[in-house]
């Protein structure tokens, strides 16, 4: 190996094409094992990476469930060197969340920082940061490509749990994802949350991502500003609260573990009728 990395620079591309297939060959009949990358093998369209491969902790960064930043070179032709930074979070929802909330990234269109040119990509719980020189061109498919080589490579829209929420009455372009804080207060879980209306009727319906333990929404919850709903028969394991002036909420934690949570401008027993279609959603869903 430290043979061919020393003629890197004069191997035929068919060799690093073949390493690079071989080891996600070799990862790939392995049934369930932890995911490892060797780095140096992540070939470029069959360009090698420089030695300078640096691998950070995420902890010395202040991003949310990042584990890893890794900083990788390759030299395509002389004068023309393309950086990839990878960040690797704890899963697919955190890295959507810094994606999406950053205010770094802009989707497929590149951003022009200085002289360099800036493109990203998301996939499952990495983001793929590519910089190179302004005047060079890099095909998108190529970037994609490079990217569809790691482990658990998914397509970078948005999750599948997000098919759980109603269909009917969505805002587009109002859909997120929140880590950090939920209806206003310290979130204890993350959740996917999607915006609706209907003539001059406007509401909010989120799920968690995940199952949620007990704790952690009895937490939550003790932070909302609970109130006592009017037309509605109560449920002992629903919380109702007040998010703001006018805004009535509902939330639960269903059986199983998910979370899910209504509110918006609606009378109660409006509120009430959509926060059981969610939870119907939300509890048959398969994901």
């Amino acid at each position: 190996m430290s043979m061919n990395r020393f003629v890197s620079s004069v191997l035929p591309r068919f060799v690093c094409a073949g390493v690079c297939a071989a080891s996600l060959i070799l990862s790939a009949c392995e049934k369930k094992v932890e995911e490892f990358v060797d780095y140096s093998l992540m070939c470029y369209n069959d360009v090698w990476p420089m030695d300078d491969i640096h691998i950070n902790d995420g902890a010395d960064y202040d991003i949310k469930a990042l584990e890893k930043k890794i900083d990788l070179r390759y030299p395509m032709m002389i004068g023309d060197t393309l950086d990839v930074t990878i960040l690797e979070f704890k899963s697919d929802v955190y890295a959507l969340d810094y994606y999406m909330n950053s205010g770094r990234f802009q989707g497929i269109v590149p951003i022009l920082r200085g002289s360099f040119l800036e493109q990203s990509i998301r996939s499952g719980a990495r983001i793929f940061i590519f910089k190179h020189d302004s005047f060079r061109r890099y095909e998108r498919s190529d970037l994609e490509s490079y990217v569809r080589r790691y482990p658990n490579a998914r397509h970078g829209g948005f999750p599948q749990e997000f098919l759980s929420l109603p269909f009917e009455h969505r805002e587009p372009g109002h859909t997120s994802i929140q880590t950090k804080y939920f209806i206003g207060v310290k979130a204890y879980f993350p959740v996917l949350a999607q915006s609706y209306r209907d003539s001059d009727l406007q509401w909010n319906v989120a799920r968690s991502w995940d199952l949620v333990e007990e704790n952690d929404f009895v937490a939550w919850g003790r932070q909302l500003n609970i109130v006592q709903p009017k037309g509605v028969y109560r449920e002992a394991s629903t919380l109702y609260f007040n998010a703001g002036e006018g805004v009535n909420g509902m939330a639960t934690r269903l059986p199983g573990g998910r979370v899910v949570a209504v509110w918006g401008f609606l009378d109660w027993s409006d509120l009430e009728r959509k926060f059981f279609t969610a939870s119907d959603r939300v509890y048959g869903a398969r994901y």
